[in-house]
């Protein structure tokens, strides 16, 4: 593995992403169900947190299929995907969900979170999604369902897709959908790849045009929730161990029983590198299928129609297998 310098780690910063529970309040049987999970960390200055959690309930009209992890981005919120939840929904899959530590409405801070952490694991954000799992799957959806017998199925973009990606190496997922996961990140992301000295200063560099070319002229804007932090500079902490993780997941190998989809933004995604990302994937998981859009941005669930739609289709294609 090559050696990552102090100023290196610096202009690599990349975005990507016992306890109790509060009472629910459901609004009906295809709408968010939000809540808080007190999450306790046992790690000093982090201590407990109020992790928000999401679940979209399968649809009433068809047959259950089993439940689905989504894991967020960097300076993202779970409020931002709907028209992916809703899909999935419509299909017959209950999606778990939760903003990381500081993100969307979750207390604490991302720069606490971690990927890799073998000193505090608590921290990671796969171990934060085991608990999720166990806390909200076991819950009754209005058709009686639980996910206690489902498959661990995971869609994970960005930050969230590198963390799908060491469950898989892990073995503890089943079927992992990566959009755009960052095992190989872009020196300069966002505005900074246009402008480098962006990334030094702190400010706004994560935006909505460099995520996405869809301006939603003629449809609902997904994004609810502001982009938070607004650069990785924001969390160096966070974003340095993201880039380490980056690294060792380089060399991680896929077992066969795990399946895997991956969608590849086009090259001109600032974020991640596309063709990096496809050879080592084609080396350590062969298995895996790999779909490319040519031209489409970082946040492919919400492209273009044409893109996101096409997306949507073969994720929910591929976990009815």
């Amino acid at each position: 593995m090559k050696t990552l310098n102090f100023a290196s780690l610096i202009l690599s910063l990349h975005l990507l992403s016992c306890v109790s529970t509060k009472t629910r309040q459901p609004q009906s049987n295809e709408s968010f169900h939000l809540s808080h999970l007190a999450y306790e960390s046992n790690v000093p200055l982090v201590e407990t947190v109020e992790l928000r959690t999401g679940i979209f309930f399968e649809s009433s009209n068809v047959p259950f299929k089993g439940c689905v992890l989504y894991l967020e981005g960097l300076a993202d919120s779970i409020l931002n995907h709907r028209p992916l939840f809703s899909a999935l929904s419509e299909s017959g899959f209950r999606v778990i969900t939760f903003d990381y530590m500081g993100q969307g409405g979750s207390t604490g801070s991302m720069n606490h979170t971690r990927l890799h952490d073998p000193l505090f694991s608590s921290l990671e954000i796969g171990t934060q999604a085991r608990v999720i799992w166990k806390e909200l799957g076991s819950l009754r959806s209005p058709a009686g369902n639980t996910c206690v017998q489902s498959k661990k199925m995971i869609v994970g973009w960005s930050t969230g897709g590198l963390a799908s990606y060491r469950l898989a190496y892990e073995g503890w997922a089943d079927s992992v959908v990566l959009i755009a996961p960052g095992i190989h990140p872009n020196k300069f992301v966002g505005e900074a790849a246009e402008k480098s000295s962006l990334m030094l200063t702190g400010d706004q560099v994560i935006t909505e045009r460099t995520l996405t070319r869809n301006q939603f002229k003629n449809q609902p804007n997904p994004h609810i929730d502001p982009i938070n932090p607004i650069s990785p500079m924001k969390v160096p902490l966070f974003a340095t161990n993201l880039l380490l993780t980056s690294e060792l997941s380089q060399f991680w190998k896929i077992s066969p029983k795990t399946n895997g989809l991956v969608f590849l933004s086009g090259e001109e995604d600032t974020y991640v590198d596309r063709e990096a990302t496809k050879k080592t994937l084609t080396k350590n998981a062969s298995h895996f299928s790999i779909v490319a859009y040519s031209g489409a941005l970082h946040e492919i669930d919400n492209e273009l129609p044409e893109v996101a739609n096409d997306m949507i289709q073969k994720t929910i294609q591929f976990f009815s297998r």
